[in-house]
């Protein structure tokens, strides 16, 4: 029962989203929501992604500026993360089984998982190429606790939303602002992978 309240609670957010997103992207960028109101429509945008995240990170970098636009955006994408953790592990585990099970090699990550939860949460955290719906999943799935995947994907959300809101903020005023934001972050991402080869091949 508890099972279908839930479906029916996640189809009813879904629908709401859908239909009225434009209207709740427009009432955002006026600036017109309070604080608390913008961070739960944030979180509502990463437990229902009719929007791209990063479109919202943008957003709220343009409309609050970036340190402030990127806080708002990191805090809703914890909480939101925490949240679909344990909904995937209360009540969809079976269904979470079968989604990520589209995913190719994710044999060797269950081990690396296994063997460290929180390094490797962190890392898929910082690769923009691994699907955040599986780092926020699969670990519900392999009874990961709790407090090491809730501390490494805070952690590592960080460079993503400052990328985002900085150049949300550097849209229409200071090209070379963004550029040299964009350049920051593919050189961190560069350093990061260069250290996660490093840690893997040493595992």
């Amino acid at each position: 029962m508890k099972k279908w309240y839930t479906g029916l609670t996640y189809a009813a957010m879904l629908l709401i989203f859908f239909l009225y997103k434009d209207e709740i992207l427009f009432w955002m960028q006026n600036g017109d929501a309070p604080l608390y109101v913008v961070f739960l429509i944030a979180m509502g945008f990463i437990i229902i992604p009719v929007v791209p995240y990063k479109v919202i990170i943008g957003l709220l970098g343009f409309v609050y500026g970036p340190w402030i636009g990127a806080l708002i955006s990191w805090a809703a994408a914890s909480v939101a993360s925490v949240l679909i953790f344990l909904m995937a592990r209360t009540f969809f585990q079976k269904q979470a089984r079968a989604f990520l099970s589209k995913f190719n090699r994710l044999e060797k990550l269950h081990e690396r998982i296994e063997r460290n939860p929180f390094m490797t949460i962190l890392f898929a955290r910082l690769m923009p190429f691994i699907p955040q719906a599986v780092v926020n999943i699969y670990p519900a799935v392999l009874s990961i606790r709790l407090l090491p995947f809730a501390t490494a994907s805070a952690i590592g959300k960080i460079p993503a939303m400052l990328l985002f809101a900085f150049i949300g903020s550097s849209l229409t005023s200071d090209t070379r602002s963004l550029l040299l934001s964009i350049g920051v972050y593919v050189l961190f991402l560069l350093v990061t992978f260069l250290i996660y080869r490093i840690w893997k091949q040493k595992k």
